[in-house]
């Protein structure tokens, strides 16, 4: 990830918001590093309702997203955190491993599972961040 200071702002802003949210509890919420950015895939507090969000998204993906989402969101496995039409942030668990995947450019993969996301979930605004089948970050707070 290429760190602009545009792109620097939008972390810090992304860390205010990630603590201050009323969407997600302290102890669901991951920790955040010096700069907002969440490194690591956070706990799963109920791994069967993040299994079941995936299956929502890869659904309305397949009915409503282009050949590119369509792809790149079937490798969702959970969608982790808490959303609702004012604010959220989530988190998304790919199986994308990097250089040993079928994925042919998984930073496009990643970008197209996010705006997928902004798109199911029509929020005022939101963060939303993919991690690898490893646990590490993608693409971490792209707000939607």
């Amino acid at each position: 990830m290429k760190r602009t200071p545009h792109t620097a702002a939008v972390l810090t802003l992304g860390a205010v918001l990630i603590a201050g949210t009323a969407a997600c509890s302290t102890e669901s919420a991951a920790k955040p590093d010096k700069i907002g950015v969440v490194e690591k895939l956070p706990a799963d507090p109920n791994e069967a309702k993040s299994k079941e969000n995936a299956q929502e998204f890869r659904s309305w993906v397949e009915a409503h997203g282009t050949a590119q989402e369509k792809e790149a969101v079937g490798r969702v496995q959970r969608v982790i955190g808490e959303w609702n039409e004012k604010t959220g942030n989530v988190y998304l668990s790919t199986d994308i491993e990097g250089g040993k995947t079928q994925v042919e450019d998984p930073q496009a993969a990643a970008t197209a599972i996010v705006k997928a996301f902004g798109d199911w979930k029509d929020s005022d605004q939101g963060y939303a961040s993919v991690y690898d089948v490893f646990g590490n970050a993608m693409i971490t707070n792209y707000k939607f």
